[in-house]
């Protein structure tokens, strides 16, 4: 399977991009790497009747995780985003603004659909041999010596994935020389916000290989970016409601500036 994230968004961000009063762009996100997160369960007697990539689980599994995951993203996004590194170079400040922006209820749940049906509908082209088939290719491991969903696990994630970043990039870049940025957003705490999401990462590197499956790559890699995620949201959420910041010198540096005087 190609990767979760970013390589998924590959297919709906230039949707968002090309109209974007017709899509919800959080929920296209969301909605694109909803069907992976059953992995999260892999290996427990839940998972084994999680379809979660087929038509149905569009509605009754992608649908309702999608847009809990929207509501969380919107949440969260402004109090992530001032914290990190390199604000004019990849244009942090502009992904503020998803947190003010809501759609019409129609929009976010066709954008979640739209979203989903594009991960299994790609996740289907990589299982299947139908692709090349057509080009002319009756048994692509004879030519090539590699399978072919090895094939386009590796090209078109890798070429999604750098789609994704580059796209996201520039868009947010533009937003932030157009003005994009208006609401106020949380006053930077880098200290608590780093010393929490490493905490964060290292309890959750420590738990992975306790869990059922966790040598098997899909579930790893997912549950991988679920403590990213988690650790970024905990760094977010410690970082607003620590105590602020005293202004001007800290009482420390004053007191060591009088035992030295």
């Amino acid at each position: 399977m190609p990767l979760t994230f970013p390589s998924h968004l590959a297919p709906v961000l230039p949707l968002k991009l090309w109209r974007p009063g017709w899509f919800d762009g959080v929920a296209l996100c969301t909605g694109a790497v909803a069907p992976d997160v059953a992995y999260l369960f892999t290996g427990t007697a839940p998972a084994q009747n999680l379809r979660t990539h087929t038509l149905g689980g569009l509605l009754w599994w992608c649908l309702p995780v999608a847009l809990v995951y929207a509501w969380v993203v919107r949440r969260v996004i402004a109090g992530i985003a001032v914290q990190l590194p390199g604000q004019r170079l990849f244009g942090w400040p502009w992904y503020a603004t998803l947190a003010r922006v809501r759609h019409p209820w129609q929009v976010t749940v066709c954008s979640v659909l739209i979203g989903a049906f594009s991960h299994v509908a790609w996740d289907r082209v990589s299982d299947s041999e139908r692709l090349p088939r057509l080009l002319g290719i009756a048994d692509f491991h004879a030519v090539t010596g590699v399978y072919w969903y090895r094939f386009v696990d590796v090209v078109a994630g890798l070429a999604g994935a750098l789609l994704v970043v580059v796209l996201a990039v520039s868009e947010a870049r533009r937003g932030v020389r157009t003005g994009g940025v208006r609401e106020p957003v949380p006053e930077a705490n880098p200290l608590v916000f780093w010393r929490v999401a490493l905490a964060v990462t290292g309890l959750g590197a420590l738990l992975m290989p306790a869990l059922p499956a966790a040598g098997v790559p899909a579930p790893a890699g997912v549950r991988a970016l679920h403590v990213a995620a988690l650790a970024l949201v905990a760094g977010a959420v410690a970082a607003r409601t620590a105590p602020p910041r005293p202004a001007g010198r800290s009482p420390r540096l004053e007191a060591e500036q009088r035992e030295t005087g």
